[in-house]
């Protein structure tokens, strides 16, 4: 693998991590005191900005892995809490509600980066002479 590919790799990675641990300080902080009393802000925050680290992780496997592992991987990183989630909750169907809608961002992130994924291929694609 080139050097700069190699480099590449690792700023997606380090961007990863590091927009996964700030989502994971939001998601702490909106359940650290009981009675819940989240601001609007936080509560997009808590839905939406999960989007970027799956972008980021989601970019990495474009770049580095097979297809199987760009689909199942971020399919798992999203059943087996959502799965949790709805296993622990009471409300069954408020609760697949939810899980489903906390999917939306990830979810819009991998395909964002399977657009532009498939972009950069077309046009990076070698021309026939």
């Amino acid at each position: 693998m080139a050097p700069m590919r190699e480099t590449a790799n690792r700023v997606l990675l380090s961007l990863t991590l590091i927009s996964f641990a700030a989502y994971a300080a939001i998601f702490a902080t909106a359940f650290w005191d009981l009675p819940l009393d989240i601001p609007p802000w936080h509560q997009l925050l808590l839905l939406y900005a999960h989007f970027i680290p799956m972008f980021f992780l989601e970019l990495l496997l474009c770049r580095t892995a097979k297809l199987r592992w760009r689909i199942l991987l971020p399919a798992a990183l999203l059943a087996v809490p959502g799965l949790w989630f709805v296993a622990s909750a009471e409300w069954y169907v408020l609760a697949w509600v939810l899980a489903g809608w906390w999917c939306v961002s990830p979810v819009l992130g991998c395909l964002a980066v399977w657009v532009v994924w498939a972009i950069s291929r077309r046009v990076n694609r070698p021309k026939p002479i």
